[in-house]
């Protein structure tokens, strides 16, 4: 008789290549806990009137299918799943690409023949600008980090060439390159940067010819930037001065694109100097940048996964697998919790949940699948970079925090019909963004913006060595109010906050990925 150890139970997917149909690419899960996996039957007895009293066999008559797991906020659990969950294509989502193979003779990555969009973020002007990209999952160290491209790469090139020396190496199968940034190779000539009220804006001058943001199509308004990346260190290096070398760095948003000027708010302090100077290396790092969109826009996406569930020994002495399919992201949870490691909740909706099967009748692609390689957890003490609730006029209200829950809720539902078990379709719902905070009440102001219903701005932003997650509420109100008074210790207000559209960036939520930033 089989006994299956919850210890060796395994969890992967597979992004669908359409509802119930799994992909041949599959990746590893480390989840905490697995709360459910797999269907729910519903059966129908009869109850007939009868002086026998007894019901008689029913009927299956409903299945619902769900996957719910639990997971430490990491890197590589936060990107597996964010486009799904907010029904959008991001930015620069194009900018990641596996790698076959290290050339350490030409310092090269060899990829997949990049498409022409993928290309044209991989930027190269000699003594002037190039693309940075961030290395990670190569087993040879020196193959690892951020590195400046040296050549600019053309459609369906298959070389990214960088300027320091690699070594030769075939990769894991999770080694890969992804976009990082920006560097300007003569910022003291080419670049100003000024900051005046609460608006930053960083201009490149006529010194670079033909030179237009707009044209590389790897920067969107909303989304987080970084001025200043990091060393080997995870130092500041490449930032602008105020007194000292490297002293003015930080992140901001972007609020206009032109084809010399970035506008930006959300201005960190040590961003905050009228006229900083520019160093001759200037780096401008960025990622991915996800954000909720209409169902008429071009990046609306409608994303499923299949799950496999590994259960050692079922069939004893071998193994079975089980496939949950058609899944849609419902709810998912991302908590700060006090002095512990950040926690993210997972919730899908699936179709249908077909019987285990034996090794030989895995779905193809499933007995190889990859290893996350961004694995470390964020916590909540070192690794909180920014934190804050403001009036949209940039007034702060609170930085001091007691926890954090941030919920996304698809309010996917199945579509049952006649002559089918289980859902046939998943029906999406509005995208609701809702907030729960305990703050120490330190401003009085709170109150007044709760009981006015002031629409007010949030952001936060983690990062550690494996890159950077900058989360952007641009417009929410507050709710709630109501304080705690624990003895010897600071009075305590709860808040209940709700996303809405922004007017002006015409979203509810804005998510800026960062593969590397200065710890």
């Amino acid at each position: 008789m089989g006994r299956v150890l919850t210890n060796n139970v395994g969890l992967s997917y597979t992004i669908e290549t359409a509802l119930g149909v799994a992909g041949t690419s599959w990746f590893l899960l480390e989840p905490n806990a697995i709360n459910t996996f797999g269907a729910t039957i519903s059966t129908v007895a009869r109850n007939p009137i009868s002086p026998d009293r007894q019901r008689r066999k029913g009927t299956v008559a409903d299945l619902d299918s769900a996957i719910e797991f639990e997971h430490d906020l990491t890197l590589s659990a936060f990107r597996d799943f964010i486009e799904g969950f907010v029904f959008s294509t991001g930015t620069n989502s194009d900018a990641t690409h596996s790698v076959t193979n290290v050339d350490g003779t030409n310092d090269e990555y060899d990829v997949s023949a990049l498409t022409a969009a993928a290309a044209s973020k991989l930027e190269f002007s000699t003594g002037e600008y190039a693309s940075l990209i961030y290395a990670r999952g190569f087993s040879t160290a020196g193959n690892n980090g951020l590195k400046q491209v040296d050549v600019d790469v053309a459609t369906a090139a298959t070389e990214i060439g960088v300027s320091t020396s690699v070594a030769d190496e075939t990769p894991p199968a999770d080694a890969q390159v992804e976009l990082a940034g920006f560097r300007f190779l003569d910022g003291a000539t080419d670049v100003t940067v000024a900051y005046s009220g609460t608006t930053l804006t960083i201009t490149v001058g006529a010194g670079i010819v033909g030179f237009d943001w707009t044209s590389f199509g790897f920067l969107t308004v909303g989304q987080m930037i970084h001025v200043g990346s990091a060393d080997a260190s995870g130092n500041v290096q490449n930032a602008l001065q105020d007194s000292v070398a490297n002293d003015t760095y930080g992140y901001a948003r972007i609020t206009a694109i032109s084809a010399t000027v970035l506008t930006c708010d959300k201005v960190d302090s040590t961003l905050q100097v009228a006229g900083p100077t520019s160093p001759a290396t200037l780096d401008l790092m960025f990622g991915n940048f996800i954000r909720n969109v209409a169902t008429t826009s071009s990046e609306y996406l409608e994303r499923s996964f299949q799950f496999e569930g590994s259960f050692p020994n079922l069939d004893d002495p071998n193994d079975e697998y089980q496939y949950a399919l058609g899944n849609y992201c419902n709810t998912v949870s991302f908590e700060l919790p006090l002095t512990d490691k950040a926690g993210v909740s997972f919730g899908f909706i699936g179709t249908d949940t077909e019987d285990p099967v034996v090794a030989g009748s895995r779905k193809t692609g499933a007995d190889s699948a990859e290893n996350p390689n961004a694995t470390d957890a964020y916590n909540t003490t070192a690794d909180i970079a920014r934190l804050r609730i403001q009036d949209t006029d940039e007034t702060g209200l609170s930085t001091y925090f007691k926890s954090l829950t941030l919920t996304i809720n698809n309010n996917v539902s199945p579509e049952k019909v006649l002559g089918t078990l289980g859902a046939a379709f998943m029906n999406t719902g509005n995208f609701d963004v809702d907030l729960t905070a305990q703050l120490i009440f330190t401003e009085g102001l709170v109150i007044d913006r709760i009981r006015a219903n002031t629409t007010v701005s949030m952001d936060f932003v983690i990062n550690n060595d494996d890159g950077a997650i900058a989360v952007d509420i641009p417009s929410m109100t507050m709710g709630d109010g109501s304080r705690e008074f624990p003895v010897n210790e600071s009075v305590l207000i709860n808040v209940a906050c709700q996303a809405f559209k922004d007017e002006t960036l015409d979203t509810s939520l804005g998510i800026s990925i960062f593969p590397s930033v200065p710890s």
